[in-house]
């Protein structure tokens, strides 16, 4: 019991180190690339939201629009 108490607290402290992040731009994606990307996650969210004028569901279109911003950084991060 006692090493499965250990096991637990150290799998537990090595989630919660600070992972490794990627410091150099465009290594895994080049720039243009990341450029298209960039430019057709702005057009799907800018031809989604004149789609949706018409609803009213407030929730709904609240997490549309969250996702699609976060779609949006995901997209221009050349870091990604």
């Amino acid at each position: 019991m006692k090493s499965l108490t250990y096991i637990l607290f150290f799998t537990f402290i090595y989630g919660c180190a600070e992972q490794e992040a990627n410091t150099i731009k465009y290594k895994f994606r080049t720039e243009e690339v990341v450029k298209k990307d960039c430019r057709i996650a702005i057009e799907q969210k800018n031809s989604s939201v004149r789609n949706d004028v018409n609803s009213k569901n407030f929730i709904k279109n609240y997490t549309k629009a969250f996702n699609a911003n976060n779609k949006i950084k995901r997209a221009c991060d050349p870091y990604r």
